[in-house]
């Protein structure tokens, strides 16, 4: 026999806060007229100029950026460990070859 899986009822919203919730939301900046482009062929759907964004960003946005930046930073960390370690074996080596070819 299946198993039943219990879930409680959702509750329904007071007739308030659905109004609420379907009001037509209210834009806090002034948009610019739209302008006619030229139509230009874009390159792999990248764009090029400033960013779409307006306003401050979320929270959320925040914390994924700060994440992503400390990535980046530690990326770069292990990439400069490996190079001078790579450069410390090469200089050891010519100076181990300079000694025995004497």
């Amino acid at each position: 026999m299946a198993k039943k899986h219990r879930v409680r009822a959702r509750s329904r919203r007071a007739v308030e806060a659905a109004r609420r919730a379907s009001a037509p939301r209210v834009t806090t900046y002034e948009r610019e007229p739209a302008r006619t482009a030229v139509a230009r062929p874009q390159r792999y759907g990248s764009r090029s100029g400033t960013s779409r964004a307006v306003g401050a960003p979320s929270a959320a946005l925040e914390r994924a950026a700060s994440w992503e930046r400390g990535y980046v930073v530690k990326d770069f960390r292990r990439i400069a460990i490996v190079i001078v370690i790579a450069l410390a074996l090469l200089v050891a080596s010519g100076v181990v070859l300079n000694f025995f070819e004497r």
